[in-house]
């Protein structure tokens, strides 16, 4: 089953570059003009990856992003007309994986859009790379092999891009989120700048906003909660970067 994309975009003509350039890359593509298009063609489709236009006749595209990230870590892309920082900061902080400002590159943005798709396929549960079939869940994700990064009780296994909770239960992470994780933990007690984590999360090319960063920090916060002993796992050095501490 070829991988499906969501698009919503007012402009007719990126719409259809995206459904022929995508498509040849093997992709179901399903284009929207309007929020309520989306809508319902995202109730009608499972998509894999959203690519969401900030501005619509109808609303907002970072509305549309914050719906989807209350429900689903589906990699989702904000396309924009407009390169202001202020915009990209917005959409990392809210949970996008991806910005692509318009007007774009096609090869460099298929480029873009099959690395999260291959990001995000890595993070499929087991069950489903099977089929469906019903596993006995190990509280290290369906498997008794070692975690590659341990702390307080959680488990995280790279190859799988799963992290485990105490309890055995798996916290949804988005790309974003996971990849800063693994930066931290690659450098466990080591303070990392701003720039270093958004190297570690997108690359050399990605430009570096210290809002951004410190949106996705304080959103991994938030899911990992309050080490025993109070405090957090996430130790923030002012005027330099982070350090995990646990």
């Amino acid at each position: 089953m070829k991988p499906v994309i969501l698009v919503v975009d007012d402009e007719s003509d990126i719409r259809n570059i995206l459904q022929i350039a995508l498509a040849a890359e093997g992709y179901d593509v399903f284009t929207a003009e309007t929020a309520a298009q989306f809508r319902a063609l995202d109730g009608e489709h499972d998509p894999d990856i959203y690519m969401i236009d900030v501005s619509l006749p109808d609303g907002n595209g970072f509305n549309l992003l914050k719906d989807l990230r209350r429900i689903t870590d589906k990699g989702i892309i904000m396309l924009t007309g407009r390169s202001g920082e202020m915009d990209h900061v917005l959409g990392l902080e809210i949970g996008a994986d991806d910005y692509i400002t318009k007007p774009f590159r096609i090869r460099e943005l298929c480029s873009r859009v099959n690395a999260l798709h291959r990001r995000i396929a890595r993070q499929q549960p087991a069950a489903k790379a099977a089929g469906g079939e019903a596993t006995a869940m190990q509280p290290g994700g369906g498997n008794d092999a070692e975690p590659d990064y341990a702390f307080d009780g959680f488990a995280l296994r790279l190859a799988a891009r799963q992290l485990r909770a105490p309890d055995g239960g798996e916290i949804a992470l988005t790309t974003a989120e996971f990849d800063l994780l693994v930066a931290l933990l690659g450098r466990r007690g080591q303070v990392l700048t701003r720039d270093q984590i958004m190297n570690a999360i997108k690359g050399r090319d990605w430009e570096s906003y210290d809002r951004a960063v410190d949106g996705l920090v304080s959103r991994l916060r938030r899911k990992l909660g309050t080490p025993d002993g109070g405090g957090s796992f996430i130790r923030t050095v002012h005027g330099v970067g982070y350090s995990f501490v646990r």
